[in-house]
């Protein structure tokens, strides 16, 4: 896969093609089984600079100047897994903690395994994946995901987002049994009354008006942890409930709902502070960069700077790289 990718870009560089993104797994793969500073991971990664080293160099021979950025769209934190601390699931704590119906748990896995499967899928015509996981839910009442230490429960029993008041009742035992749990650091649900509240195990923070009842299960999270909620709260196919596993922050540790030692996806940790290597000539915005969003905003609003300089007929953009 990471040659491919290499060939693809050095291809694309050959034809003068405005603007080259790929997408570079071989790293985050290995660190999710081995952990991030293990033998087998930095290797991974000095292959990397490698290629990176290989691309640069390329860019000499192009017919137009290209700028290199290297973009990591997230970090990792490390822990052992839920089911390796507790002997069970998230998916296993939710079926005995729900009132009735059936229960089915999907654990997301690798990346790497999602993009090959959407190659070979798209390569082929099929849709193999989304009618076997359509077949899988489509009798469940309960649908239980998992992304790193982030878990999504869907409560199937109707076509929109439950309230808090409605999960209460109908399922009086499901949210004690998340809150109170060791490794759960906190649940987003919407309130019909208070609307979007994060739960902890001995208090409440309410996004709407910022006020925290007890104590706030947000604080060992990162300052604009609310600011990312209040977002992840206004998508149309949100969870029921979302759930964030715990963060120690001195052994710097979490644990993740599907078996990945070093995880991504939902807050705590490294996880959260991603890189942007760049170009020194290249302006950053005065405030953070905070959120897909606005990085996405610096890519293009760079991009837009160097065509405009191009077609000018500015000097070239590319300085002579020392080896």
């Amino acid at each position: 896969m990471r040659d491919l990718i290499v060939f693809g870009v050095l291809t694309d560089m050959m034809r003068g093609r405005p603007a080259v993104y790929a997408t570079f797994s071989s790293y985050d793969e290995v660190a999710h089984h081995s952990g991030l500073e293990r033998a087998d991971t930095m290797e991974a990664l000095r292959k990397l600079d490698q290629h990176f080293a290989r691309i640069n160099r390329a860019r000499r021979y192009a017919p137009r100047p290209y700028k290199l950025v290297v973009l990591s769209d997230h970090g990792q934190t490390q822990g052992a897994t839920f089911k390796q601390r507790n002997g069970y699931d998230l998916g296993e704590l939710v079926e005995r903690s729900i009132e009735r119906g059936t229960m089915a748990h999907i654990a997301q896995g690798d990346e790497n395994d999602a993009a090959v499967g959407h190659a070979v899928n798209e390569a082929t015509g099929t849709n193999a994946a989304h009618e076997e996981a359509s077949d899988t839910l489509s009798d469940r009442h309960v649908v239980a995901l998992a992304s790193g230490n982030l878990g999504l429960i869907y409560l199937m029993e109707e076509k929109r987002r439950l309230t808090l008041e409605e999960i209460e009742e109908r399922h009086p035992r499901l949210i004690p049994a998340l809150r109170d749990h060791p490794h759960i650091g906190f649940l987003l649900v919407r309130s019909a009354e208070h609307g979007p509240v994060v739960l902890g195990p001995r208090g409440a923070h309410y996004l709407e008006d910022g006020r925290v009842e007890g104590e706030d299960p947000l604080a060992p999270f990162p300052p604009n942890a609310a600011g990312h909620l209040r977002r992840t709260d206004s998508f149309d196919h949100v969870a029921d409930i979302m759930v964030n596993s715990f963060y120690d922050h001195e052994l710097e540790q979490g644990c993740a709902f599907e078996e990945l030692i070093s995880f991504h996806g939902g807050m705590g940790g490294p996880q959260t502070r991603p890189f942007l290597l760049y170009p020194v000539e290249l302006p950053l915005p005065s405030d953070p960069i905070i959120g897909a969003a606005h990085v996405h905003a610096v890519l293009s609003g760079w991009r837009r700077l160097l065509q405009g300089q191009t077609r000018q007929g500015d000097a070239p953009l590319t300085a002579p790289v020392p080896e």
